[in-house]
This record gives structure tokens, sequence and C-alpha cells, in this order.
């Protein structure tokens, strides 16, 4: 028969070994953009949400972050829909302009977007996935990025909320203005 003491070794052992198996460093060192990949994004979320003289923009902010997040916590099934996207782009842009999207200049870049926008790029360079489709997901995720909640990698330090004026939350997800609930 086991003793409490026995018990209670055991079972710190077994926690341990459970804690060091979550840990495993080769899953948590694993990015799901090589990068380019990344460069091509955070590039695209700069143009969504620029930083100005006051505040920062996408990148202050941890879009990409959210993002990758995103991609490999929550909806792993997803991830192709932006490696496609991305390699698109990049096509797109060394056809008409011989350099990968993160390497035009800011105006460059918005020009080229608002093209894809409009579906308006060569179709030979989009033949994965859809540009408007891939144009308005990319938009979607850089603001749910930069204005959600900070557990989810993005809005770092708050920021949206500080740009907008809103109070960060008391309680995690309620904001209570006033101390009225």
């Amino acid at each position: 028969m086991a003793t409490r003491r026995t018990f209670i070794k055991t079972s710190l052992a077994v926690s341990a070994g459970v804690a060091l198996y979550g840990c495993n460093p080769s899953e948590a060192s694993q990015q799901p953009f090589t990068k380019s990949e990344r460069d091509c994004l955070i590039a695209m979320a700069e143009q969504f949400i620029p930083a100005d003289e006051e505040w920062g923009g996408a990148t202050e902010a941890g879009v990409i972050n959210y993002i990758e997040n995103w991609v490999t916590k929550y909806h792993p099934t997803s991830l192709p829909i932006f490696k496609n996207g991305v390699e698109s782009m990049q096509k797109s842009a060394q056809r008409l302009y011989s350099k990968n999207f993160q390497e035009l200049d800011f105006n460059t870049q918005t020009n080229f977007l608002k093209q894809m926008e409009r579906g308006k790029l060569s179709r030979e360079d989009w033949t994965k996935i859809n540009q408007q489709y891939f144009f308005e997901e990319m938009l979607t995720r850089s603001m749910q990025g930069f204005y959600g909640p900070p557990r989810h990698g993005g809005n770092k330090n708050y920021m949206s909320y500080r740009m907008c004026g809103i109070d960060m939350p008391h309680v995690l997800g309620q904001n209570r203005y006033g101390g009225n609930a």
C-alpha cells in the first residue's frame, strides 16, 4: 500500500513531466510563416493601419503576432489562405515591379492593394486564391489584431484602447465606465 508521501512524490513527478512535455521547445519555436512571408504580411497590415505622429501602427500593436496566433492556435486550417495569398502577392509584385511587395515604397504598395481590392491584378498570379477574398481576410485579421483584446497577441499595451480613449477592461472583456456595471 502506498503512503501519502509516495503518492505526493509520484504526483509531483508526473506533473513535472506533463509541464515539460507542454513546453516542448521545438513546438514553441515553430513559426507559421517564413521571414519573407511575415515581412509581406507586416507590410500589408501597415497599409491598413499605418503609424502616425502620435500612435503606432500595425507593427507596434503586434498585428502579425495576432495573425500567427490565429492561424496556429485557433484556425490552423486557414494557414493556406495566408500562404497562398502571400505567394500570389509576391508573383504579382514581381511581375509589375520586379520586387517583392514588402520592398515597394508605401505609395506603390497602396496602389497595388487598391488594384487587389478591386480584383484587377493579373489572374495568372492568383490561381490558388481569390485576390479580393485574401484582401478582405487580411483586412479583417489586421483590424482584429489592432482593436481586439491583447490576450490574443495583438493590441500590444492596449494601444488601440488608449488611442480611442477607451478604459482598459477591469474584468476581461468588460469595460465599466464610471464604476457603473
